[in-house]
């Protein structure tokens, strides 16, 4: 597939992402630029791929204003200004480079293999794989794709354009919204985990019969666990994104636009802010609030409510300039416990 630079600039100048277009050249890939060569669309950010560029000399570059003068001067054929490399970098290549993913040449639009309730009634913008469940009463909305083997219960949900990957299971009156990515191995709708013990400390189950919500452009990575409610609603609203591996309990409540990162568990009854970024197996006790804009690094342990944006470290939590304090002390805690050993020594044998 090969694609001219002024119908990329056409489309995307108007949204403002591409600034400006010099020169001209036809695009075969949109490529890494440690790998390019002539016909291939990269993007800068950095100088130190200002060497890859000069060797590979590929067709177009996509740059901002720090790197613009450099790059004419390695003569690229076709230069593209944005004050978001970043973000064109993600739009440009969903546009040209990302998977087909309705191509039906594989397995056709709905496998004979599938099972569907009597009841559904699939748009024909649809792709349904093979072994795919789909329950009693569930809706679908216009290109949805629904890969091997994953399974919607009944009453279940999905809004337009909605991706679901091989092997995801969503639990009864789950409602997905549009534009929806979830990943293979995912569980959204299951049981929250809810017990009471009697005096003998015998646990006993008890239902758990609230929902799941997922708003629109939410992104759901593999081996996901978003649990349903025990009354009411858990609910992901729109934007947030999700790596592998995230455990969501019943009735939390995920504002918009967040970023959790890989195992990262947020206990029941919580409530998060919009745009909160958890890193890597940070960790959330149940039925606290955290505010809007807050970063949590290093294995956070969120504890208590966070009352204010800002960024946080460590368990226990403390803002991130007093956690760098503290572990440059605690580094040396060693050497200062032999130090004092040492003084006290030192008094003893003077008195």
């Amino acid at each position: 597939m090969s694609f001219h630079t002024q119908e990329i600039f056409s489309i995307f100048h108007p949204t403002g992402i591409l600034e400006k277009l010099e020169g001209e050249a036809i695009i075969n890939r949109i490529a890494p630029v440690e790998e390019c060569q002539p016909g291939d669309l990269v993007f800068i950010d950095k100088k130190e791929y200002l060497d890859y560029i000069a060797k590979g000399k590929p067709s177009a570059v996509v740059c901002s204003k720090e790197f613009w003068d450099k790059l004419k001067e390695i003569n690229i054929p076709a230069l593209f200004l944005s004050p978001n490399v970043g973000l064109a970098h993600a739009l440009l290549k969903q546009k040209y480079g990302d998977r087909n993913w309705y191509d039906t040449s594989e397995w056709g639009q709905i496998h004979p293999s599938a099972v569907v309730h009597e009841s559904v009634k699939i748009p024909s913008s649809c792709i349904i794989g093979p072994g795919v469940v789909i329950g009693r009463n569930c809706k679908l909305g216009e290109k949805v794709i629904i890969q091997a083997n994953s399974v919607l219960e009944e009453n279940v949900t999905i809004g337009d354009e909605t991706k679901i990957m091989p092997l995801v299971f969503i639990g009864k009156d789950t409602e997905i919204g549009k534009r929806v990515y979830i990943h293979s191995g995912t569980c959204i709708g299951n049981e929250g985990f809810g017990f009471a013990p009697d005096d003998k400390k015998v646990y006993h189950r008890i239902p758990q019969t609230g929902k799941v919500i997922i708003e629109d452009d939410v992104r759901i990575g593999s081996n996901c666990c978003i649990d349903r409610a025990a009354y009411s609603e858990t609910r992901i609203k729109k934007g947030t994104k999700m790596d592998n591996m995230i455990h969501i309990a019943h009735n939390v409540q995920v504002g918009e636009n967040c970023i959790f990162v890989a195992q990262t568990g947020i206990a029941g009854s919580t409530k998060i802010g919009n745009r909160v970024i958890l890193s890597g197996q940070t960790g959330v006790l149940d039925h606290l609030n955290v505010a809007d804009d807050g970063i949590f690094l290093v294995r956070a342990g969120i504890t208590q409510d966070v009352d204010k944006p800002g960024i946080y470290a460590g368990l226990p939590l403390m803002p991130f300039p007093d956690y760098m304090k503290y572990s440059a002390v605690a580094r040396k805690l060693v050497e200062l416990r032999a130090d004092i050993k040492k003084l006290e020594k030192a008094i003893q044998e003077k008195k």
